[in-house]
């Protein structure tokens, strides 16, 4: 009998991991049934993949302005929340009122009906937030959404090593951007003088994190035609990209094998010159005992534009929700309120959409951060009104996602590119299609 291709092979893999995760969640469906405590109170049920705790400061000061109302935090993994959505909201479950929306996955969620339609508040949502916020949470002219974070992407380096190899430290203004192939010659040179690591990606094997490499060199999303329905990830400019992304690997100047959430502590422990990453990561670096660092733009490909991520977590008002008024008066307060958005700050140092809270946030963070942080509020202003690029609008961007991730992962740690790429570009064809016929 004839084998199965790698593309079937990987599609067939996804597909049970994500089986699993939903028969996981939907076994949960049930067991917290009740939508009130003992004492009467009305729980609203937030589900997120943030560690436990990021949101409580912000919890406790919504409960002190509702008593009647009790926030039950449900954390899971980053990598599990897509299924669990899946299974418990698209089972129409009311054990979860509340939830952490991805901005790319607003469309399918919005067409699946699993979000409550927020329009009526677009204009308050307009008012409140910074930079490109509002687009990340509309979709067909209508609001999806309430924007919680917005972010971008930056050059950390580590002053030791960099100090080490004689190399001049990068200044923080958008003038002084490096290009790719400066930053790896300089991060050999770092090695030469001692690093472990040269150059180093917070999320390595992920589309937020590689997509502005691909666009910066003209490659394009990936995603083209209408509805943003057709891959295009196998054409010569995605192949030049990812086959500079695998020689990094294959030459160890950049780490294999490790995955994203370790990344962080490559960096930290002091065995990586440069590291690319969001503010998200400005809170543990500064905590971290002995680092010395400092901040600089996003690199760009020389002869290319200069492209950074944008985008974070937004929250959803689950179309379910046992009590929708009390669920969306959480998530306006986590959004509109510029007390609550700043509260959700406290341990996820991401900036927040809310403008008067993110101004508080640039200031605290500029307080707290000294030397390390110089710039870093100039700098921040222009990638989010500049060079920030969304991630593409389409509902079948979840499988696309999870299908160029795992082709991202296999490059990195030595997979053909061309194969990989290639075999990608057929199984999304073929995952796509059904979105196709849907149009």
């Amino acid at each position: 009998m004839r084998s199965a291709t790698p593309a079937a092979r990987r599609g067939l893999a996804v597909l049970c991991a994500t089986l699993a995760v939903a028969l996981a969640a939907t076994a949960c469906i049930g067991r917290t049934s009740s939508t009130t405590t003992d004492d009467g109170a009305r729980i609203i049920r937030f589900l997120h993949s943030q560690p436990a705790g990021t949101f409580a400061d912000a919890i406790e000061l919504f409960e002190a302005e509702h008593p009647d109302v009790h926030i039950e935090e449900q954390p899971v993994p980053f990598d599990d929340l897509n299924a669990q959505v899946q299974a418990r909201v698209g089972a129409q479950d009311t054990s979860v009122d509340v939830f952490a929306a991805d901005p790319p996955r607003v469309p399918a969620q919005a067409e699946r009906g699993f979000l409550v339609d927020v329009s009526d508040d677009s204009e308050a949502i307009r008012e409140a937030v910074v930079g490109p916020a509002m687009d990340s949470v509309s979709w067909d002219g209508r609001v999806w959404a309430y924007p919680l974070w917005t972010s971008s992407s930056f050059l950390f380096y580590n002053r030791d090593l960099l100090d080490a190899a004689g190399i001049d430290e990068p200044g923080a203004a958008p003038d002084d951007r490096l290009t790719w192939e400066e930053v790896a010659d300089q991060g050999r040179e770092a090695q030469d003088a001692g690093a472990r690591y040269g150059l180093g990606f917070d999320q390595v094997d992920r589309y937020f994190q590689l997509q502005p490499l691909l666009a910066s060199a003209g490659a394009g999303d990936g995603l083209a035609g209408e509805g943003a329905l057709h891959p295009d990830v196998a054409g010569p400019q995605w192949r030049e990209v990812m086959d500079w992304y695998a020689g990094l690997h294959s030459s160890r100047l950049s780490p294999r094998g490790i995955d994203p959430q370790q990344m962080p502590d490559v960096f930290t422990s002091g065995q990586l010159a440069y590291f690319v990453g969001g503010p998200g990561r400005i809170g543990p670096f500064l905590e971290a005992e002995g680092l010395d660092f400092g901040i600089a733009p996003h690199p760009y490909f020389a002869g290319g534009e200069a492209v950074t991520p944008t985008d974070s977590w937004a929250v959803g008002v689950s179309a379910y929700s046992a009590h929708p008024d009390d669920a969306r008066a959480f998530a306006r307060f986590l959004s509109l309120d510029s007390a609550g958005a700043l509260a959700t700050t406290g341990q996820m140092t991401l900036p927040p959409a809310n403008a008067v809270a993110y101004d508080d946030y640039i200031e605290r963070t500029l307080d707290s951060g000294g030397d390390s942080v110089a710039g870093f509020d100039e700098l921040l202003a222009y990638e989010l009104e500049t060079t920030a690029r969304h991630r593409p609008r389409s509902v079948g961007y979840v499988d696309f996602e999870t299908t160029i991730n795992k082709a991202f992962s296999d490059i990195r740690n030595g997979s053909d590119v061309a194969e990989s790429l290639s075999g990608a570009d057929e199984q999304l064809d073929n995952l796509l299609q059904r979105y196709r016929d849907m149009n």
